[in-house]
């Protein structure tokens, strides 16, 4: 945006006397996303800050966007086997439509950045004022996840480690499950902490992450096919008849990662994945088969991303012992 019409978006949304609330206001941006841009400043009292500015009109093309998808989703709905669309689209479109008002934003980021507060391993930028449209939260110095692929194997691995950490430590600290797990949302402090920013898109999860998804995963460790597929077929996530054994070797290779002492992600080993879900035949065809529970949305979303992620890392580490501190069910004896 111009310098101009970021200056009359911070008038409209915290008054003619804005620039009262600040210190210095820096003109560029320090960063820029679909809906919004991020401005450096200092606040008031001396505390350097992101103040988050959304575009004039995202709201409306967005929620343009959405409501074309919508259309298109019932066109393709029968090219998609078992799945629900229409019932996606629709999560899909309230969970990102959330995304266009800056106060739930804040609200889940200081919900977190209390939680969190005092910790060791992570660090969330309190909020210190927000609209629907403009956000200002502490800013947060640190590296982007991303550049970690740089660095030697023993950091590398605990920074991605402590990545997961996060992604399962939020619903159980905080009841919130951070659903971008875009490693520009992570930032390796100088004191060791994750940082973490960007809570537009949360799943609320108030009693932690579903009980189901720890059991599911331990029964299907144990090579118990028939069970495993009546507890998915209990949580809505089989649409139609499927062989369990199929399902079984469908979904080990995701099962992996969790049953070993430490798990080698690669990014070759992400494509062989990809490549393999993808293919409509794979194992019997057991992808048309399947139903995507729309209060599993966000939480799918994360567990693909953080995947992806981890493999662009190529990180190593015992990623079954965070399932075992975090993840709901996930316990020798799943009940």
């Amino acid at each position: 945006m111009p310098t101009s019409r970021v200056h009359a978006v911070l008038t409209r949304e915290l008054g003619p006397d804005w620039r009262k609330k600040f210190s210095s206001f820096t003109a560029l941006p320090a960063a820029a996303a679909s809906i919004g841009q991020v401005h450096r400043a200092t606040w008031s009292d001396g505390r350097a800050v992101a103040v988050k500015v959304q575009y004039p009109g995202a709201d409306d093309a967005l929620r343009s966007d959405l409501r074309q998808i919508g259309r298109v989703s019932k066109m393709f709905a029968p090219l998609t086997g078992g799945m629900d669309v229409s019932s996606l689209v629709d999560e899909l479109s309230a969970r990102v439509s959330e995304e266009l008002d800056y106060r739930l934003e804040a609200d889940s980021q200081q919900q977190a950045a209390v939680g969190f507060a005092g910790s060791d391993e992570f660090s969330v930028p309190h909020v210190l004022a927000g609209t629907s449209r403009v956000m200002v939260s502490e800013w947060i110095d640190g590296t982007p996840l991303s550049s970690a692929a740089a660095l030697p194997d023993e950091e590398r691995n605990a920074v991605a480690l402590r990545y997961v950490r996060f992604l399962f430590a939020g619903p159980r600290t905080v009841g919130l499950l951070h659903a971008d797990p875009h490693p520009g949302n992570f930032k390796m402090t100088s004191d060791g902490r994750l940082g973490v920013v960007d809570f537009g898109l949360v799943a609320r999860l108030p009693d932690g992450l579903p009980a189901a998804m720890g059991r599911i995963l331990r029964i299907a460790q144990s090579g118990s096919a028939h069970q495993m597929t009546e507890e998915l077929r209990a949580e809505g996530f089989i649409a139609s008849d499927i062989d369990a054994e199929d399902l079984l070797d469908y979904l080990g290779p995701f099962v992996e990662p969790a049953s070993v002492p430490e798990f080698q992600f690669t990014r070759d080993w992400m494509r062989e994945q990809f490549t393999r879900v993808k293919d409509p035949q794979a194992s019997g065809g057991v992808a048309m088969k399947l139903n995507l529970p729309p209060s599993y949305l966000l939480i799918h979303r994360v567990w693909l991303g953080g995947l992806a992620v981890l493999s662009q890392l190529n990180a190593k580490a015992a990623f079954g012992e965070v399932l075992q501190e975090f993840l709901p069910g996930y316990g020798p004896d799943p009940v």
